[in-house]
C-alpha cells in the first residue's frame, strides 16, 4: 500500500499516482483527521438511497488532503464561521478550498428535487450586494474571502451589477475585494458593449460550477467579456471580413442541440472574438460590427412558460 502521512484505519479501496503515492480511498472503519477546518470524519458507513458510493477522501501528489467526503453532515470551520458541510476540499497546504453542504447522489433512487428539498437557504454580504438561495458549495479564496457561490440549479436571484440589476442563476464569482467578477444571466440580456449591444446568455452553462460564466468585470468594474450565441461579423482594414458561428452540440443536461457561446473578451480599444474554432483580434475604433444572437432557451425549459417567472418571451 502507497505511503500517506494519515494513519488511516480501514482502507479498502485505493487508487495511486504515477510514482505511487495514493490518488484516493474508500476507508470502512471511523476514522478522525485533523484539518484546518476541524477534526473530521470520512465516509465509511455503507451507501443509503441518497449517498454516493464514492471515495471517503482523496489526496494531491505530494500527500496533502484534496478532499473529504463526510460520512454525515458537519459543522465546519470557515471563513463565514461554522458552515455545514457533507464534502470539503483543500488547498495544497491544508487551507480551506470550498464546502458543499449536500452531497448526494443524484440518480434514479434519489432525485435532483429530493436533493434540493434538503437544501437551505443561505445569506451572502458582498460589496455589490446581498444573494440568499440554496446552493451547491461555497468556494474560497487562500486569503479566506469568498471566490464563488453555486446555486442550485433553478435558484434565481437578483444580482446588482455595474451595468445594473439582472436575474442571475449557476452563482457568481467575487474578486477577493467583494466585488463581482462574473454572473450568469437566468435569460438572455442584452448589455451595451464597446462593440455595440450584445445578448448576453449561455444555453449550455454549467451549472455545477460558478468560476466561468457569460458575464465578466474587471475590478473597476469594466465590462471585459460577454458571451453570446448566433453569429458575430467584423470588418477591419487590418484583418478583413470575418464571421464567426456558433458551434452546435447536443446540450450538456437535455438530448437537444443548443448553439454554443461565442466569447468577446475586451481590452483597450481592442476585441477579441472566438468560437473556438477561430480566433480573431481587432481594433475596436478601426472597425465595424454586427451582432445576430439566436438563442433558444425553450428546448431546456423544465416547464412551460406559464409558470416561469423570467421573461425570455413575450
Amino acid at each position: 500500500m502507497p505511503t500517506i502521512a494519515l494513519d488511516l484505519q480501514g482502507i479498502s479501496s485505493y487508487t495511486t499516482y504515477a510514482s505511487g503515492g495514493m490518488r484516493e480511498c474508500h476507508v470502512d472503519q471511523p476514522n478522525v483527521v485533523h484539518t484546518s477546518c476541524g477534526d473530521l470524519v470520512p465516509r465509511y458507513s455503507r451507501p443509503d438511497v441518497r449517498s454516493k458510493d464514492m471515495k471517503s477522501l482523496s489526496f494531491c501528489e505530494s500527500g496533502a488532503i484534496r478532499s473529504i467526503c463526510l460520512d454525515a453532515q458537519t459543522m465546519v470551520d470557515t471563513p463565514l464561521g461554522a458552515f455545514p458541510a457533507e464534502l470539503v476540499t483543500f488547498f495544497e497546504d491544508g487551507v480551506l478550498d470550498s464546502v458543499f453542504p449536500l452531497n448526494g447522489q443524484i440518480g434514479f433512487s434519489w432525485s435532483q428535487d429530493d436533493e434540493k428539498a434538503l437544501a437551505d437557504d443561505f445569506t451572502f454580504e458582498f460589496g455589490f450586494g446581498s444573494i440568499t438561495a440554496k446552493i451547491i458549495g461555497v468556494r474560497f479564496y487562500p486569503s479566506g474571502k469568498v471566490k464563488s457561490v453555486i446555486l442550485w440549479p433553478g435558484e434565481v436571484v437578483p444580482v446588482a451589477t455595474p451595468l445594473g440589476v439582472f436575474q442571475g442563476r449557476a452563482g457568481v464569482r467575487v474578486f477577493e475585494t467583494g466585488e463581482l467578477e462574473s454572473f450568469e444571466p437566468a435569460a438572455p440580456v442584452s448589455l451595451t458593449t464597446p462593440i455595440g449591444p450584445v445578448m448576453a446568455y449561455d444555453v449550455d452553462a454549467l451549472e455545477m460550477d460558478a468560476d466561468e460564466n457569460s458575464v465578466r468585470f474587471d475590478a473597476t468594474g469594466n465590462l471585459v467579456r460577454v458571451a453570446t450565441s448566433g453569429d458575430v461579423i467584423a470588418n477591419s482594414p487590418a484583418v478583413g471580413h470575418k464571421r464567426f458561428s456558433s458551434r452546435t452540440r447536443m446540450a450538456l443536461s437535455k438530448d437537444v442541440p443548443v448553439k454554443l457561446p461565442i466569447s468577446i473578451t475586451f481590452g483597450n480599444d481592442t476585441v477579441t472574438i472566438s468560437n473556438d474554432r477561430q480566433t480573431e483580434a481587432f481594433v475596436i475604433s478601426q472597425s465595424r460590427f454586427l451582432v445576430l444572437p439566436d438563442i433558444d432557451v425553450m428546448g431546456l425549459c423544465a416547464d412551460g412558460c406559464d409558470t416561469c417567472a423570467l421573461g425570455c418571451v413575450s
